[in-house]
């Protein structure tokens, strides 16, 4: 891990499309550190308005807008000069900031108008004003534009902006404790929502704008990044001073990664082979390569699960193995990424990569024995619901999912013999199946009545 000084108390980092340059907000010290991520060095230092918090760069990587939360400004870089060209206004407190893809417009959260101000690019003028719900934090817009996401600390929701009405056509309840960061996977169909009061992520369908799952983390998570291919998402923990790493097919912390400084904001390379990761106590920028890990670790016993390895110098493998079995395929993404197919197995199976330096254990793999049930006490209930529901049987510690008829219930397993649940309402009474889900495939269904 390299150590890269900036200015007083940073906050925000945002790198430029080819990511040779990084641009860092210093709020203690009004002002910008621009580093050279090839030198790992600071270059230049810009003044900006007091209290500069969130920082973008466009997608020409031609421009820099810093959110100034003292004279509710927002500053615009030059990055061919790293000067600010010009001093955009008309927000008041904005805190975050974030281009819409191909770059005509930017959206900055003002908090102290409870809304998010969308901004002409070329022309410099506010051309919106949504509102949204109460103190806003964080900004982000899909891949395609489509939508913008905001994450609102004071009234514990996320408004769903449409960009083409600049309206918001939803907002998301239930289990936010003040949410402040935000990231979308890259194929847009799932949110990442990290609750600063919670100590969890929360896990959003974009389809439906239901939070699908909830991932416990460590004390005081503050901002997340997802990484270019979807697999994993970095989480900065202003509590240990660390950061987490996420699973998003399992949605599960797989690492913990210490030894930084109060983390605020990190950001990934555009190749998904740097993290870098802003030390608000520390006054400077860590620089590290992606931990190794293997989302997911775990699977059915009949092999098929698409495994994503992380580590280094993977370019040039020419074999994976789980255990003494080949994968039944792989792909090198890039020299820290790999997916492969994992093949029939049992057990704790280590996972070995081989390239023309040698070959190297890059994890273990956990094969899971599919659940069964055995007994559900009671075996029925009033269409009303809302008794408890014990599911006997085995194999039951992994369970990500209880469905149960038509509604999918995300369990807490009690052990790995028995889950509780609470038995949703029915339309009418009659019979419904319920099964458990877990890694290793899906149980056997029993039969609970409505009466």
């Amino acid at each position: 891990m390299v150590e890269i000084p900036v200015g007083n108390g940073p906050i925000g980092i945002a790198l430029t499309p080819d990511g040779t340059r990084g641009y860092v907000t210093n709020f203690g010290a009004s002002s910008v550190s621009v580093i050279d991520t090839v030198t790992k060095t600071t270059i230049a230092t810009i003044s900006t308005g007091a209290g500069p918090w969130g920082v973008a760069v466009s997608p020409d990587g031609t421009k820099a807008y810093v959110s100034n939360f003292g004279p509710d400004t927002v500053s615009v870089i030059d990055t061919a000069t790293n000067t600010v060209s010009a001093t955009i206004t008309g927000f008041n407190n904005p805190i975050d900031v974030a281009f819409a893809p191909g770059g005509a417009f930017a959206y900055i959260v003002s908090q102290g108008t409870d809304s998010v101000v969308r901004v002409n690019v070329a022309t410099g003028a506010v051309v919106g004003t949504i509102p949204v719900g109460s103190r806003p934090y964080n900004v982000s817009i899909t891949n395609d534009g489509a939508r913008a996401y905001v994450t609102n600390f004071g009234s514990n929701t996320v408004s769903v902006i449409d960009t083409a009405t600049d309206t918001v056509v939803a907002t998301i309840t239930g289990g936010f404790n003040l949410p402040r960061g935000i990231g979308i996977s890259p194929d847009d169909t799932r949110l990442y929502v990290a609750n600063y009061g919670g100590d969890t992520v929360s896990v959003i369908d974009t389809a439906t704008n239901s939070t699908i799952a909830t991932i416990p983390s460590q004390s005081i998570p503050y901002f997340l990044a997802v990484d270019p291919h979807g697999a994993r998402a970095y989480l900065t923990a202003n509590g240990n001073s660390s950061v987490e790493v996420i699973s998003l097919s399992t949605n599960t912390v797989v690492g913990t990664v210490l030894g930084f400084n109060v983390p605020q904001w990190v950001t990934i390379s555009p190749d998904g082979q740097t993290l870098y990761v802003v030390n608000n106590g520390g006054n400077s920028v860590s620089v590290l390569r992606p931990p190794t890990s293997i989302s997911p670790n775990q699977g059915p016993l009949g092999g098929g699960t698409t495994v994503t390895i992380n580590g280094r110098y993977l370019t040039g493998a020419t074999a994976v193995y789980f255990g003494s079995r080949k994968a039944r395929g792989f792909t090198v993404l890039d020299d820290n990424t790999i997916t492969a197919v994992t093949p029939a197995g049992s057990g704790a199976v280590r996972i070995t990569v081989t390239t023309p330096g040698g070959t190297g254990v890059l994890g273990y793999f956990y094969y899971i024995p599919p659940p069964t049930i055995t007994d559900l006490s009671p075996p029925g209930g009033p269409t009303s619901g809302g008794n408890a529901v014990v599911i006997s049987g085995k194999y039951f510690t992994t369970a990500t999912r209880v469905v149960f008829g038509a509604t999918t219930i995300l369990p807490t397993p009690d052990s790995d013999l028995q889950i509780t649940v609470t038995a949703p309402p029915a339309a009418g009474p009659g019979a419904v199946e319920v099964q458990v889900v877990t890694p290793g495939g899906t149980s056997n269904a029993a039969t609970y009545t409505y009466a």
